[in-house]
């Protein structure tokens, strides 16, 4: 029996679904501008240049920033956005964010050569129901921290560091 085509769509279906996706696409308020800051979390498993482009939705769909379409100018946004790239992180900054600003922001990834689709997210930024950005807390339950902290007490409580 031939175990070959078996073997093809199984690594097929696995490069497919752990390959670049949006985790998450949130958005909150900073500086005294305020200043609108889009973060578009994704994961990728290959090292192909990423591609992006921040869009929002009023009563039309403007482009804020992009890399896909590269002939592409906004006059509206040009000296108020600037994006922000690191691995797994793309972030629009919007600089003097106001009441016109309000709307459905969509953040679209494309790797090229990636064997995954184009992926887009989609959040609804309303100017009065933003939370501001914060940094890195220990006590942050949307971070993996709590969980290293408990995890680590019996390891500390075992070497003799630690009595309770």
């Amino acid at each position: 029996m031939n175990y070959l085509l078996p073997f093809s769509l199984t690594l097929f279906v696995f490069q497919t679904a752990c390959g670049q996706k949006i985790t998450l696409f949130t958005a909150c308020i900073s500086g005294a501008g305020p200043k609108l800051r889009l973060d578009c979390r994704y994961q990728n498993i290959t090292n192909n240049q990423l591609r992006y482009e921040f869009r929002v939705k009023r009563e039309r769909e403007l482009i804020i920033d992009t890399t896909m379409n590269l002939n592409f100018f906004s006059e509206k946004y040009h000296n108020r956005a600037s994006t922000f790239l690191s691995r797994g992180l793309v972030q629009l900054h919007l600089e003097r964010f106001n009441a016109s600003d309000v709307g459905l922001y969509i953040c679209a990834l494309n790797i090229p050569n990636d064997l995954t689709i184009n992926q887009t997210a989609r959040v609804s930024v309303q100017k009065d129901k933003l939370e501001r950005c914060g940094g890195v807390s220990t006590f942050n339950l949307s971070s993996s921290w709590p969980l290293v902290l408990l995890l680590t007490l019996p390891l500390l409580q075992a070497g003799g560091f630690l009595y309770l």
